[in-house]
């Protein structure tokens, strides 16, 4: 990888366009100097020699220099973001980076993944803090000997800017190192419309680049843009950013070495349902992708759970938020618990699990007795928020193996109970998903055990006695 990594990005960083001055600078980590850490200005990408330094020919529209975080290092995170980045500043030419060593084993991680903490009011900052924190450092907790860190999927708040700080102070005491991503409500909806407002610019001040990469064990995440903002919140859903794109196709096609594993992240889903194709620049992505590396897509967005196969081997994880219907209840419109997905890591290979809060790690489902579903009245029904093509969702009556459970479509009766007849408007609205399914017993059965199956061959178990 060595000489693919120091040729390739020499390539690279030829290939820059409008070309404006060389900058430079020493990469070190634990103070000792860092060969081999890539280093891009979001257009073009260098790599630091063997005493730490490199040098990179400046594009005039490039706003950070930054680092690919490489494999066992992180830079601080003590301000509640990882500051692996640097503003340009047009008077200055050296850009030094120091970074430290991750605690644990460089080869494992486990990967807070959160979507739509959405944060607004006190209420919410509140049920933020005593909820979700308390829950995740009891998650972390659990990983000892691992590395740890976080990436949060956007919407960070809800317009309401102030509520950033707040965030990093839940970064602080957790003290991982969290990695942002930005959402349509992490734009500058107060902003005036202008043909060059920069409608990222709070972001951009709070968290740094729109677009990067950094490693874990050897999984790369690259977080991507895929907002694209018209103000007063309006937006369209879309990876087609040339100078990210071009960023990307340089970072897959030069830099990194292929066969190895991605994680991509993104705010907005790729694939908004089974029935919508691909947002713009999915395809391209998914083309830059297929055949070259191993790759999941991790996204959030619309407060539901679902795992979406977009082929060439590729998965997409929407995940449920962590504030649910934004702080208003338990669940997601569609019923998945409020939570967030840990990913779990062993040099390149991955697996995951979601975990509600407030719940055990071995709650991936739940039963409702007969009569609980509208479509489904003399059946039990088990609902499976993290369900995908690969897991099992068995039935045996009375100890007897009955066979597979009958999948099906319907809203979930606990948000409908905590709408409690209330009319649903707007964001609120009710989800009906395939979430569910379904057995009918005997009129003599006694007991039912619904037996869940997850894609890693984990086995859930919970009994309804009738």
């Amino acid at each position: 990888m060595k000489i693919r990594t120091i040729l390739c990005a020499i390539a690279c960083w030829l290939c820059a366009t409008a070309q404006a001055d060389i900058i430079k600078g020493t990469v070190k980590g634990d103070g000792k100097a860092l060969g081999e850490v890539i280093v891009t200005d979001g257009f073009s990408f260098s790599v630091t020699d063997s005493n730490g330094n490199y040098a990179i020919d400046l594009n005039s529209k490039a706003e950070f220099v930054y680092l690919l975080t490489p494999k066992g290092y992180v830079a601080d995170f003590t301000s509640g973001v990882p500051q692996f980045f640097q503003r340009i500043d047009p008077n200055k030419k050296q850009y030094n980076f120091s970074l430290q060593k991750m605690q644990g084993d460089p080869e494992r991680f486990a990967m807070i993944t959160m979507a739509d903490t959405q944060l607004d009011t006190e209420a919410d900052t509140k049920r933020f803090f005593s909820e979700t924190l308390p829950d995740i450092k009891e998650t972390l907790s659990q990983y000892s000997g691992i590395q740890t860190a976080g990436i949060i999927l956007g919407d960070i708040s809800w317009d309401v800017y102030i509520q950033n700080m707040s965030y990093k102070e839940f970064a602080k005491q957790l003290n991982i190192p969290i990695y942002p991503v930005i959402g349509n409500h992490d734009f500058d909806k107060y902003m005036n419309i202008t043909s060059n407002a920069d409608f990222a610019h709070i972001y951009k001040a709070e968290f740094g680049p729109l677009y990067y990469a950094v490693q874990l064990g050897d999984v790369y995440y690259i977080i991507l843009n895929n907002i694209n903002y018209f103000g007063n919140k309006r937006y369209k859903t879309t990876l087609e950013f040339e100078d990210q794109m071009k960023w990307l196709e340089l970072l897959l096609n030069c830099v990194l070495q292929q066969d190895k594993q991605l994680v991509i992240a993104m705010h907005a889903p790729m694939k908004p349902s089974p029935e919508h194709p691909l947002i713009d620049g999915g395809e391209k992505l998914i083309k830059m992708v297929m055949n070259k590396f191993q790759a999941t897509i991790i996204s959030g967005h619309y407060h539901r759970n679902s795992n979406t196969d977009l082929g060439a081997g590729i998965t997409e994880h929407n995940l449920g938020a962590v504030c649910g219907t934004w702080w208003n209840g338990d669940t997601g419109s569609d019923g998945s618990p409020n939570g967030y997905q840990v990913f779990e890591g062993n040099k390149n290979k991955i697996s995951w699990y979601y975990k509600a809060t407030g719940q055990k790690r071995n709650w991936q489902f739940k039963t409702y007795p007969k009569g609980s579903i509208m479509e489904r009245p003399n059946a039990v029904v088990a609902k499976v928020w993290n369900w995908d093509k690969n897991w099992r969702i068995r039935w045996y009556e009375d100890e007897k193996f009955m066979g597979d459970m009958k999948q099906f479509y319907s809203y979930d009766p606990d948000y409908l109970a905590h709408l409690n007849g209330r009319r649903a408007v707007a964001d609120y609205e009710p989800a009906r998903t395939n979430h569910y399914f379904s057995a009918t017993p005997s009129i003599t059965a006694k007991k039912i055990k619904i037996e869940v199956t997850d894609c890693f061959g984990e086995v859930y178990t919970e009994e309804i006695y009738l």
